[in-house]
């Protein structure tokens, strides 16, 4: 009986099965090295980035930093200044409030809405010092202002329903942590002429209506488009947040009615705080329009709104909801 002449031992490999080791053994090396680096690189972005901001408890998505604005002295004065007077000197607008109380108001609100440190209304040598130091028109400015965003809660943002969120205007809604706030930036104006204004002019609500109407012309067509863009800029908001898409000239979405309200409000801003009588040298706004931008920043909510119970009872709509600072 003959024996097998078959080899005894592994398996020979084909060149195509060594090609296909090889290369199976080079993705891999190659996807574990990616692995590796793409790892490695977000560990390090994440150990690079700035930690969240933290929310303000006052202000709607505002953030507090930087929160080195009030300088120590500053501090210090307002502190021994609150000591030597529990009772407030010379107030006119935050009637019925302690020294202390106005101060708390005055850091958190004031300073923390226009990032500024106190000298920049205030003689930190005595705060109750009303003429005869350089920043005293400032203070009398932010006197007028706080009456302006009494106003406005109370005639305008009142109308809103407590549903949107009953935030209401203070100093942050409109200078958003800047001392000089702004309304129409560069940025925003994009395909509109850089001259472009919202037309205050115009009556509101109606004011902008020309769908299926003919007796209007382009420029009529033109204007409305101009703000219709403004305001999805300014909202950062399609369409149809305001608009049955099917039939504009209609009501039936509640953001209609509330932009109208909002419109009226802006005019209300020019014709009496930004030049009154026609006179922008005698407005509190230094003859800055308003917009829709100067408080929405692109966002739905401004970010700089008071919380609901935020705004002091002085200015808001709901007094008997706002929330009076505690004596430190």
């Amino acid at each position: 009986m003959s024996q097998s002449s078959t080899p005894i031992g592994p398996p020979m490999l084909t060149p195509r099965t060594v090609y296909i080791l090889i290369w199976m053994a080079m993705a891999g090396l190659f996807a574990g090295g990616t692995f590796v680096i793409v790892w490695w690189i977000y560990n390090q972005l994440q150990a690079q980035a700035p930690a969240p901001a933290p929310p303000s408890p006052v202000y709607a998505a505002y953030s507090n930093l930087p929160s080195n604005y009030i300088k120590p002295e500053s501090l210090a004065a307002m502190t021994a200044y609150t000591n030597a007077n529990p009772q407030p000197q010379n107030v006119q607008v935050l009637t019925g409030w302690t020294t202390a109380q106005i101060s708390s108001y005055m850091v958190s609100q004031v300073s923390g809405g226009l990032k500024v440190d106190c000298s920049y209304c205030h003689n930190i040598a005595n705060f109750g010092q009303e003429e005869g130091y350089p920043n005293a028109v400032n203070k009398t400015k932010a006197r007028a202002m706080m009456l302006m965003s009494a106003d406005l809660n109370k005639n305008h943002v009142a109308k809103l329903p407590t549903s949107v969120g009953a935030y209401e205007v203070t100093c942050a809604t409109c200078h958003n942590g800047k001392p000089q706030f702004e309304t129409y930036p560069a940025k925003i104006q994009n395909t509109l002429p850089a001259a472009y204004r919202l037309p205050l002019n115009l009556d509101y609500p109606g004011g902008l209506v020309v769908t299926g109407r003919d007796d209007v012309g382009l420029e009529d067509v033109t204007l409305n488009q101009q703000t219709m863009y403004h305001m999805n800029v300014s909202l950062g908001q399609g369409c149809t947040f305001c608009h049955n898409a099917r039939y504009f000239p209609s009501y039936e979405v509640d953001q209609k009615q509330y932009a109208s309200w909002m419109l009226q409000m802006s005019k209300h801003i020019q014709e009496t705080y930004v030049a009154p009588g026609g006179r922008a040298s005698e407005g509190i706004m230094a003859g800055k329009t308003p917009s829709c931008w100067m408080c929405h920043q692109g966002a739905r909510v401004p970010p700089g709104a008071a919380r609901p119970g935020q705004a002091p009872p002085q200015l808001s709509a709901r007094p008997e909801q706002a929330a009076v600072p505690a004596q430190p």
